[in-house]
């Protein structure tokens, strides 16, 4: 494939009535592209070219250079007869054609995504030395933060990202480990001479890494299972985020001792999680046997991780004690331990007794070997192997080795205060529905009460909170249970039972998916009593070993948070509950959910509202509010820049606590290179320690209450304008026949069903199949649509004006990070494509025309208004770079998408035969992938 020709693309920047394009030319002197990045973009354009003619022949080269060719013609104003061009060879390719020619841009996109990556991790090392901790130092600097008030900062700091298994991952783990490799291959070449032996050698490995991407299937030829979700997580945490942890607190120990002359970190304040192997909302292939083999397996994984650092540590600190001294307390453990742990560790001693380091390594190495096989005089917890090492890490200290202690110890040290023997900490979530029905048989069967589901919800607290105090319980060990009802019961019993088996850090937040009232949370406090993870005597909660966590994930649901916790707040047995958990209340955010339920513009503003009224409740119940943020990788997910997010969260709402989920494709993105996996946590911390600073500070205004009146107005318009799209005639209809909703429906990329419950009903509909099908077909609609209306109708009414929206975007960092995100949304937005998808694969009625007429207005009132309020000409303006990798990858997507809407229409054919049906429903699946992998987004 040739290399971009960065000469000219089409910005569709505005829309007059009758949806006149006003196209912007990106000439050849505006394009800022980095002449290290445009060479190896075009080197691994030209490898990639040879590879497709020496694999296939010049007939498939061909084709997917004249497509690229002509998809250029497109965008630059031949879109006519371009666009038949473009459809006469598309109508040319049989399905084995079509998907060699989607491969070939499918691999380009990914090779290109490496060449990026690799100028990123470049640009940063070389612009502020590879220190993102910039804007921490900026802040420290600029508000004359004491070394105390930072080492309070970091002491009560603790973040929790948290990774599940939410299937938008469209790429398989065998290619992802091929583009690590590439990725790792560029970053060599930079460091060589390019007219030496070492360059071309890695020129070679190159061109055969691409050649095996090449050659190995894009798609999965079988559904994923929990077990290849739960290796895949696994392969992050041990293989990436395990080895970059030390380097991370190494550069922020650095930074901070650059400006304080003291090291202030403290203990580590990361701490990982997953719902992989344990999250069974609407999952019927997450059982209590998958969570307990994803608990003993996380725990086999960090124990031998440790075995190998040992052995490491052992190989590096050979100090003798009759040269430097020890501590007295290391020298008698050894003794006391040598005896107990057979001959040949004995033996081992013995040949270099003086080497009192190695000794204590050979039984902290037996010992944790023996905790694998659970025998004899193994480690019960972390707890216990870490003071083993903080023994060695004091004696080094004291006895002339405080470097050694420093730099090979302490990352040890780290690791396993962050990882513990849990590796990563399990969630456990179900939804509400499944749980109610649970507490109706178990009342039921006790003789409580046959009704409880037609009770109204006082009557149903009234009961709950009568039989969570009652000593007794209500089941017993002959009460006859419906299967669902022991597997809800099962399920948060695995809580307690992870902590008596791997950790006391292996779980302890259940989560209640779709929650929407008090007695939902108190059902699942009585199940956790019924199951053993509370203590009741006397009417009274002695000991709770689980966190609550209600998830509000619809507007309904966000408007009544409050409510319900001051509810709950003002309930004996929650509130005897609360305080066995430190007064503590966690409360998990659903942006998905409520996206789908209400729109961009209502959900983020729901969303922040319920923040501000729920840390209000709690600081008037002087309870500790932690927040759990669902966020997703797209903008309609609540993705997005997630430094600009944290800081952009309401004033005092991240107190140093903050848990949050990284999802499907962004965790590949994120932390598939080492380098860029440290960046993302740095951002990440360093967005917590800065808004912690200003929480302490008294720094951040809140500016909600200056206009929450305008925008409880403009959410309700955008609501109002939003639902009256997907609820008008037609809409499920258009939605199934425009978007390849079907396809995606069939695409092995998780476990768990695309749809909670079968039917059309989009409200059965995940909302991350809802966001992937909106994506495919260039609508994006989830991103951005009632934004326009609401603030034109706002501004119309006379609410506000045009300059005040400007001056709130500037001032408050909701609503510019909101209107920056539907920004970028709205530039990925792309009506001529979108428009092929709705004439090409719609019935041509009245309804599915009124609704792409809708869609057609909605966007230009929404890029007008965007451009009004951040007062720019184009999308993007002020973010050149982004702006161009979104619009410079345009003709390359294109292509793809022509080819999905051909066979669409070719698939939904009902005579086609099912042979035929299924080869074509592959190459299906490898567009949906090829034009993921072009727009780095799925779901």
């Amino acid at each position: 494939m040739a290399a971009l020709d960065f000469i000219c693309i089409i910005i569709i920047l505005n829309y007059k009535t009758k949806l006149e394009k006003r196209s912007c030319m990106l000439r050849k002197e505006e394009i800022i592209i980095d002449d290290n990045l445009r060479r190896n973009i075009k080197e691994l354009g030209t490898i990639l070219g040879n590879i497709l003619i020496e694999q296939e022949g010049r007939e498939i080269f061909n084709a997917v250079e004249n497509l690229r060719v002509l998809s250029k013609e497109f965008r630059s104003g031949n879109t006519v007869e371009a666009k038949k061009k473009i459809k006469r060879i598309v109508a040319a390719l049989d399905e084995n054609k079509a998907r060699k020619v989607v491969k070939a841009f499918y691999i380009y996109f990914l090779i290109v995504n490496a060449a990026d990556e690799v100028f990123q991790i470049l640009k940063r090392e070389k612009e502020n030395n590879g220190d993102t901790w910039n804007k921490l130092i900026e802040v420290i600097e600029e508000e004359n933060v004491e070394a105390e008030l930072l080492k309070k900062v970091i002491e009560k700091t603790e973040i929790s990202p948290v990774f599940t298994a939410h299937p938008t991952e469209a790429t398989r783990e065998t290619i992802l480990r091929k583009i690590l490799e590439i990725t790792k291959l560029l970053l060599m070449r930079e460091k060589v001479n390019r007219a030496g032996f070492e360059y071309r050698k890695i020129e070679k490995q190159i061109y055969t890494t691409i050649t095996l991407l090449w050659q190995t299937e894009e798609i999965r030829s079988s559904k994923i299972t929990v077990y290849d979700e739960i290796e895949r997580i696994i392969f992050f945490l041990k293989n990436i985020i395990y080895q970059v942890l030390p380097e991370f607190y190494a550069r922020l120990d650095y930074k901070l001792k650059e400006n304080y002359g003291e090291k202030l970190s403290g203990k580590p304040f990361l701490r990982f999680g997953s719902w992989v192997g344990s999250d069974r909302d609407g999952h019927p292939f997450v059982t209590e046997e998958v969570t307990k083999y994803t608990f003993n397996y996380q725990k086999s994984v960090i124990l031998n991780l440790y075995i190998d650092d040992i052995k490491k540590l052992y190989e590096q600190i050979s100090a003798s004690y009759k040269i430097t001294g020890a501590e007295p307390a290391l020298i008698s453990n050894v003794l006391k331990f040598k005896n107990k742990l057979g001959k040949e560790i004995r033996e081992s001693i013995d040949r270099n007794p003086s080497e009192i380091y190695r000794a204590y390594f050979l039984i902290i190495e037996e010992r944790l070997t023996r905790t694998l096989k659970m025998e004899a005089y193994s480690y019960k917890n972390e707890k216990q192997l870490l003071e083993d090492l903080y023994l060695m890490y004091i004696s080094l200290q004291k006895n002339k080795g405080k470097e050694i202690a420093e730099n090979f110890l302490l990352p040890v040290i780290r690791r396993i205060e962050t990882f513990g023997f849990q590796l990563a900490t399990l969630d456990i979530r179900q939804n509400s529905s499944l749980i109610r029905n649970a507490i109706d048989d178990i009342l039921k069967k006790s003789g409580v009460t046959n009704k409880y589901l037609r009770l109204n919800d006082k009557e149903k607290t009234e009961i709950l909170t009568a039989e969570i105090l009652n000593d007794r319980p209500l089941i017993g060990i002959n009460t006859e249970l419906k299967q669902p009802t022991k597997q809800v019961l099962g399920e948060i019993g695995l809580i307690k039972w992870s902590r008596e088996n791997i950790s006391s850090n292996s779980s302890k937040d259940y989560i209640i998916s779709n929650c929407s009232s008090v007695s939902d949370v108190l059902s699942a406090l009585l199940l956790a009593k019924e199951a053993g993870v509370i203590k009741v005597r006397k009417n009274k909660i002695l000991n709770s070993q689980l966190d609550i966590l209600p998830l509000f994930e619809t507007i309904e649901d966000l408007r009544e948070s409050q409510n319900i916790m001051k509810e709950l707040f003002d309930n004996r047995a929650y509130r005897n509950h609360l305080e066995c958990r430190n007064k503590i209340q966690y409360v998990m955010l659903g942006y998905s959910d409520s996206n789908k339920d209400g729109g961009i513009l209502t959900s983020n503003y729901e969303l922040f509202k319920s923040q501000v009224n729920l840390k209000a409740l709690c600081d008037r119940n002087n309870i500790e509010l932690i927040l759990f943020h669902g966020r997703g990788g797209s903008i309609s997910r609540g993705g997005g820049p997630v430094f600009q997010s944290i800081l952009s969260q309401p004033r005092g709402t991240v107190n140093g606590k903050l848990k949050i989920t990284e999802q499907g494709e962004m965790i590949s993105f994120k932390y598939l290179v080492p380098q860029l996996a440290i960046r993302s946590l740095e951002y990440f911390s360093s967005a917590v320690l800065i808004a912690t600073i200003y929480t302490e500070l008294k720094k951040q205004p809140e500016y909600l209450f200056r206009y929450n009146n305008l925008f409880d107005k403009i959410s309700g318009y955008a609501f109002e304008h939003y639902r009256s799209l997907i609820e008008s005639e037609n809409f499920i209809e258009y939605f199934r026949t425009a978007t390849p909703i079907d396809v995606i429906e069939n695409i092995e990329i998780g476990s768990r069903p695309a749809s909670r419950k079968k039917g059309n009903d989009i409200k059965n509909l995940r909302a991350i199949p809802w966001v992937f099908a909106w994506t495919q077909n260039r609508q994006t609609l989830s991103g951005w649509y009632g934004f326009g209306y609401a603030i034109n109708r706002a501004v119309r009414e006379g609410l506000t004006t045009w300059k005040e929206l400007s001056e709130i975007f500037n001032s408050w960092n909701f609503f510019k990070t909101l209107i920056q995100n539907i920004e970028m949304v709205l530039l990925k937005t792309d009506v001529m494509i979108a428009r092929e998808y709705y004439s090409e694969l719609c019935v041509k009625n009245k309804a599915n025309k009124k609704i792409f007429n809708s869609f057609e207005e909605e966007y230009r009132r929404s890029v007008e208004a965007v451009l009004k309020i951040t007062r720019e000409k184009e999308l993007l303006g002020s973010n050149k770079i982004l702006q161009q990798s979104i619009l410079l990858r345009n003709p390359y997507i294109d292509p793809v998408s022509f080819i999905q809407i051909r066979f669409l229409k070719l698939y939904r054919n009902k005579k086609l035969p099912g042979d035929k049906k299924k080869k074509i429903l592959n190459l299906l699946r490898a567009t949906v992938n090829g034009i993921s992998s072009g727009l780095r987004n799925t779901g």
